[in-house]
C-alpha cells in the first residue's frame, strides 16, 4: 500500500512523521511526503528535518520525500495538507496524476473564500473532472502539529459518507497515541473544523482584553449555539456537534484555550494591533490564520440562510470593518 502525505507544511510534516513512527516495521506500507517546494524538499532530503517548524525532529527512514508529482500515480490514499485557500489549486495537480480508486483524506480546516464550499467539495469537483470514482474523506479533531509531532495523546475523526471507508481510515491512522472515531457526517466534520477557527479568533480578542475566564467561556458556549445552528441548517447531523465529538468539542477547546494560530492571532487584535499589524505578526512567526477567511464566509452564510448569529457578526465586523 502506497500512501502520499501531499504539502509538506507543520501539519503535513508531523503526520509524514506520525505514519512514518507508527509502520516503520510494516514492509507493506509505504509512505512518501511530497511538495511542490523543491528547496523545501531537498533540504528535508539531506537533513531529514523541517528547516522551519522542526529542524531539530527527524523523519524516519520509512518515509521518503519528493517534488515530483508523479509520486501520487500509483497512491492508494492521499493525504491532502494544504491550508484551505489552496485546495482547490493543489486538487487540480493530483488530477492529472490520481488514480481513478484512489481514497483522499482531507486536512484542511476552512470553507473556500467565495464559494463558501467545503473542501470535500472543492476537491469532489476537480477530481471528478478527469473520473475520479474513489473515496474523499475528512480528518479533523484536536491534532495541532506541535502536539503531534512529539507524540501526545491526541484525539480526531474521520468522516467520510461511506462508513466503511471511514472505518477503514479509521483503522489505518489510530494508534495507541491517536484514538480515532469514525464518522459519516462528513458535512458536518467539515463546518465543525471551519466554523471553531471563527469562535477561536473570538477567544482570542477577549484573552487580548483581558477579560476574565466567565466572561471567556460565555463567547466560547453562545458563539457555540450560533454554529451549531448554522451547520445544522446546512445540512450537519446533531451528533456531530455533541460534547463527545472530537471534531466538534475537543477541537473546538483545543483550539480556544491552547497556543493555536486564531486564537493568538484574535489576541493580538484584542490587544489592540490592527488586523494588518496581527497579519504581520503571524508572517514573520510563518502562522496561516485559516479563521480569517472563515469568519467572512460564515458571516454570509448566516445571512443567506437566515441564521440569527451576533458573535460570529461581531467577529467579522471586527477584522473586516474595523469596528
Amino acid at each position: 500500500m502506497k500512501v502520499v502525505v501531499y504539502g509538506s507544511g507543520a501539519f503535513g510534516f508531523a503526520l509524514a512523521k506520525y505514519l512514518g513512527d507508527k509502520f516503520r516495521m510494516d514492509k507493506a506500507v509505504e509512505i512518501c511526503l511530497y511538495d511542490r517546494n523543491e528547496d523545501l524538499i531537498s533540504h528535508i532530503k539531506t537533513t531529514r528535518t523541517h528547516p522551519i517548524y522542526y529542524p531539530d525532529i527527524p523523519l524516519p527512514i520509512k518515509v521518503e520525500s519528493t517534488s515530483d508529482i508523479r509520486c501520487v500515480r500509483r497512491a492508494d490514499l492521499i493525504l491532502l495538507v494544504v491550508p484551505s485557500q489552496a485546495l482547490r489549486d493543489a486538487s487540480r495537480e493530483l488530477a492529472g496524476y490520481i488514480s481513478p480508486e484512489a481514497t483522499v483524506l482531507n486536512a484542511a480546516k476552512g470553507l473556500e473564500l467565495g464559494s463558501c464550499k467545503r473542501p470535500s467539495q472543492v476537491i469532489g469537483e476537480e477530481l471528478s473532472k478527469v473520473g475520479f470514482k474513489g473515496e474523499i474523506a475528512t480528518f479533523s479533531g484536536g491534532t495541532i502539529a506541535s502536539e503531534m509531532i512529539m507524540g501526545a495523546a491526541l484525539g480526531a475523526e474521520i468522516a467520510c459518507p461511506n462508513r466503511e471507508v471511514a472505518r477503514w481510515l479509521q483503522e489505518f491512522m489510530a494508534s495507541d497515541k491517536l484514538r480515532i472515531y469514525a464518522n459519516t457526517d462528513i458535512i458536518g466534520v467539515e463546518y465543525a473544523g471551519a466554523f471553531k477557527n471563527v469562535i477561536s479568533i473570538g477567544a482570542g480578542i477577549s484573552d487580548g482584553l483581558n477579560n476574565p475566564w466567565g466572561t471567556k467561556t460565555l463567547l466560547i458556549s453562545r458563539a457555540s449555539a450560533e454554529v451549531k445552528r448554522l451547520a445544522l441548517k446546512l445540512g450537519a447531523q446533531p451528533h456531530t456537534f455533541s460534547a463527545e465529538s472530537q471534531a466538534w468539542c475537543n477541537d473546538l477547546w483545543m483550539s480556544c484555550m491552547g497556543n493555536t494560530r486564531n486564537r493568538y492571532f484574535g489576541e493580538l487584535i484584542g490587544r489592540g494591533l490592527s488586523v494588518e499589524e496581527a497579519f504581520k505578526v503571524m508572517s514573520h512567526e510563518r502562522k496561516l490564520v485559516e479563521g480569517y477567511y472563515t469568519t467572512k464566509s460564515a458571516y454570509h452564510l448566516a445571512r443567506e440562510h437566515k441564521v440569527d448569529a451576533p458573535i460570529i457578526k461581531a467577529v467579522h465586523d471586527v477584522l473586516y470593518l474595523g469596528r
